[in-house]
């Protein structure tokens, strides 16, 4: 008679396959050392808790995914190599089992039998060994969105499939050919889902980048047609200034006081209005935002209030690159954000409209401040106009993203904050 029955040998089995392939899959999460530690405690632990306790095996696996949550939002990566974890020891089990009962026959087959059973389970080893190495070369890992629901929900509802069949296969033990066809069958049919999920996404992912591409080539157009019309500015303005110094010099030849005071009166004028109307004041800064989606929308922003004839000023005085979040979620909040202060400082007499980026330590602030109309609703209104963006779920998907918003007599301030790096 064997010291361990065939059940706890079986449990234990199964949680070992767990952390094992577990192991290999949570990627550049824990260290060597905290895994030698953890994961046989864990497996040793689960193995005597689940022996008692039957139905245990729903709330440690709850318990393993809040241990190894770094935050208290949802972290869909974890939840991923969970699902994958999960979804491909199944596979294994139902591979090996199957090829095993092909070969040995199911008469043959004995549950109590340890070397049936070892031979089993170094099968699905082999085969556990086999994905990871899959899994490594394709970079899977690299794949799996960490942000979104979405990638979550097609790998949950391909598990799912499998946990069906095993459930369903349970009463066909006698035929393990049709239970091999069912499970190819199964496999054919979630690769098949997860390639039309996949390539559904890199197709919207792609029309989104195009579009951005549009509106970046458009915006740019626009910097540069402002920066050949100033050019040809500065061209007329070279030639009359020297015609302006030659009058003038004329006229202090003369001694003439009146005439000189009126040339220098005309020189004036004419300066000021050439440099009022240059845009190199108003797109001095955008050569420090090296990010061309987010360069792109500050040029169209920038351009936009000018038109309508608002005071813009906009300040950028430190290099910018990269951003620590999703760069078109980023700009679709920044848009919105900007899009609003206009909304509400157009109508105004004298509207101004302040942009700016500002960096200090682990924190990319961007500030949009718009002046506010002497009517009493207005900040209250704008308010509500930005309670309507979806910052909350922003805020879900970001904890590194802080939206604030508060306002004076003269300014209503949308500010958002970024953390660079993380503790």
């Amino acid at each position: 008679m064997s010291i361990i029955s065939p059940r706890i040998f079986t449990i234990f089995s199964n949680w070992f396959l767990f952390f094992f392939l577990f192991s290999n899959l949570y990627q550049n999460r824990l260290s060597n050392k905290k895994k030698l530690i953890l994961y046989p405690s864990f497996i040793i632990g689960f193995t005597i808790i689940e022996s008692l306790l039957p139905f245990a095996k729903p709330p440690l696996d709850i318990f393993t995914y809040f241990y190894l949550r770094k935050s208290k939002d949802i972290d869909y990566y974890l939840l991923n190599v969970f699902i994958i974890t999960a979804a491909v020891k199944v596979i294994a089990i139902f591979v090996a089992g199957t090829i095993f009962a092909i070969l040995v026959t199911v008469d043959n087959l004995d549950a109590n039998s340890f070397p049936q059973l070892t031979i089993i389970y170094l099968s699905i080893i082999v085969i556990s060994i086999i994905f990871i190495l899959i899994y490594n070369l394709f970079n899977i890992n690299k794949r799996l969105d960490k942000k979104t629901p979405l990638t979550t929900i097609i790998l949950g509802y391909v598990y799912l499939i499998f946990f069906t069949i095993l459930i369903l296969v349970q009463s066909f033990k006698n035929y393990p050919y049709f239970i091999l066809g069912t499970l190819l069958f199964i496999i054919i049919q979630s690769i098949f889902v997860i390639m039309i999920f996949l390539y559904r996404r890199l197709r919207n992912r792609k029309a989104y980048q195009d579009k951005f591409a549009e509106e970046q080539v458009k915006n740019l157009k626009i910097y540069t047609d402002r920066l050949e019309s100033d050019q040809l500015k500065l061209r007329h303005f070279k030639h009359d200034y020297k015609n302006l110094l030659f009058s003038l010099k004329t006229v202090v030849d003369e001694q003439d006081n009146i005439a000189m005071n009126q040339a220098l009166d005309k020189l004036e004028n004419y300066s000021d209005g050439y440099l009022d109307n240059l845009s190199m004041d108003l797109f001095q800064d955008i050569k420090n935002v090296h990010n061309s989606y987010l360069k792109s929308l500050l040029i169209s922003k920038i351009n936009t209030i000018n038109q309508k004839n608002i005071a813009c000023h906009f300040t950028c005085n430190q290099d910018l690159d990269d951003l620590p979040i999703n760069i078109f979620d980023f700009i679709n909040l920044l848009d919105t954000a900007i899009d609003n202060a206009i909304y509400f400082t157009q109508k105004q007499d004298n509207g101004e409209i302040y942009l700016s980026i500002n960096q200090e330590g682990q924190q990319l602030a961007f500030l949009i401040y718009n002046s506010i109309a002497n009517q009493p609703n207005t900040a209250t209104e704008e308010k509500k106009h930005f309670d309507r963006l979806h910052i909350r779920t922003l805020r879900k998907k970001y904890s590194n993203l802080f939206i604030q918003s508060n306002q004076s007599q003269k300014w209503f301030r949308f500010n958002i904050i970024l953390i660079t790096k993380e503790d």
